[in-house]
């Protein structure tokens, strides 16, 4: 990489956070950085076996630390469907009580107040905004680390990364130091990035560290490129097992930063060079992602991302028709909600009504005969996504949350042989 000197006038947007290294260091093995739902959950595991479908919920950005009303009403929505589908929702028989949670990151925030003692506490942070939260949902929680989760101190206290490792990446069953509230254990995730098999799907869980738009892996080194390789080997993998198997399982990819995007400020928060990691090399994380696919020969059958905090869809069609939907699910607590159409310096662009292109930063460019498109968006309320996966179906709705009342704003289904979106 040039060394230049830093860039220190990017737009105020744009995220501060220089790209960072994980406390500890990748597994050696492919097979290390996988765990199974039967490991950690061997009766749901049976269970979606048994009925040959599998319902899970997604949310971002759901930690706050100073108004926990709209986290707590999001979560309480959640807990709901794991005792029962409910009425409200677009009404398909595959759907099933929801198995698990997959949270795609930023899963606390400090206090902006410096003058806060336990601002930066990741004690008190955790056990506020993840273990009280989500008390009553009794089932296991899986997450992703977003770019408030991924920043390091010195102060073992406040190193968010050390205590994300802590609480989701475990090394044994045990209850964290951080779970003030109830007996749950800490989750065994295997890495920040790893791999959640499952009986008819396989969840990739990236970790896109704390840099501007999303980084992969360490942009001073273009020839190491850990995180990516795993990635193409995860795909190539899952392809194999999948032909092998003659059963295909969904293949659904996690990433905190959104690699598509429509909102109107995202020519600069989805700008990997903006920033001081001073990345000048770097290159749109879509673009990365692209690659990978590519080198493997295996698309993924969606993608879910988080941090902006609001919901999008969007839908990446190839040349050949297959068709991805693009899902940003960031409004999963803290507040406030993020208004689509405001620009980094504060201005408002015009509203648009879908289907609109997605904003590309520079860097992005789409190959010939391909678009991406923002089908659906939602920049006024708190929600979570239920997905279902059953044979050659992926279902995904979107619910809004308002104090106690959940409404369905937004759902899809994809078929999973023509990968055709309806």
């Amino acid at each position: 990489m040039t060394t230049q000197e830093p860039v220190t006038n990017f737009p105020p947007c744009v995220e501060h956070g220089i790209w960072t290294p994980l406390p500890t260091p990748p597994p050696r093995a492919l097979r290390t950085f996988t765990l199974r739902l039967r490991d950690v959950h061997p009766a749901e595991a049976r269970r979606v076996k048994t009925v040959g479908a599998m319902t899970f919920h997604m949310a971002g950005c759901t930690g706050s630390f100073n108004d926990h009303t709209p986290q707590r009403a999001v979560a309480n929505a959640m807990t709901a469907q794991v005792g029962s589908i409910g009425s409200v929702g677009i009404g398909d028989a595959r759907i099933q009580r929801a198995s698990f949670l997959y949270l795609l990151g930023d899963v606390v925030y400090k206090d902006d107040n410096k003058l806060d003692e336990l601002g930066t506490d990741q004690v008190e942070m955790y056990n506020t905004q993840f273990y009280q939260p989500y008390s009553a949902y009794q089932r296991r929680i899986f997450a992703i680390a977003g770019n408030h989760d991924g920043k390091r101190s010195h102060d073992p206290r406040t190193s968010a990364a050390e205590h994300f490792q802590g609480n989701f990446c475990a090394i044994r069953d045990r209850r964290s130091a951080d779970n003030q509230t109830d007996q749950r254990l800490a989750m065994r995730q295997p890495y920040p990035y790893w791999r959640l098999s499952t009986p008819n799907a396989v969840i990739l869980g990236l970790y896109s560290n704390i840099a501007n738009g999303g980084i992969l892996d360490d942009p001073s080194i273009q020839d190491m490129q850990p995180q990516y390789r795993w990635l193409v080997q995860q795909l190539t993998s899952t392809k194999r097992r999948n032909a092998l198997r003659g059963q295909r399982k969904a293949i659904v990819l996690a990433v905190h930063y959104p690699p598509l995007s429509g909102a109107s400020n995202f020519d600069q928060r989805g700008d990997p060079t903006l920033g001081p990691s001073n990345a000048i090399h770097a290159r749109p994380l879509a673009t990365v992602l692209r690659e990978a696919f590519d080198e493997s020969g295996q698309r993924p059958d969606a993608v879910f991302s988080a941090h902006a905090h609001l919901y999008q869809r969007l839908t990446y069609r190839h040349a050949d028709g297959w068709e991805i939907p693009f899902v940003v699910a960031g409004s999963g607590g803290h507040g406030p909600v993020e208004s689509r159409w405001e620009k980094c310096d504060k201005t408002r662009g015009r509203p648009k009504k879908p289907p609109f292109d997605a904003v590309l930063p520079p860097g992005l460019t789409l190959p010939a005969g391909e678009t991406a498109q923002v089908v659906a968006y939602n920049d006024r309320s708190f929600g979570f996504l239920r997905v279902t996966v059953a044979v050659s179906t992926l279902l995904c709705e979107f619910f809004t949350v308002d104090g106690d009342t959940t409404s369905l704003a937004d759902s899809f289904r994809l078929d999973l042989a023509t990968h055709r979106l309806g």
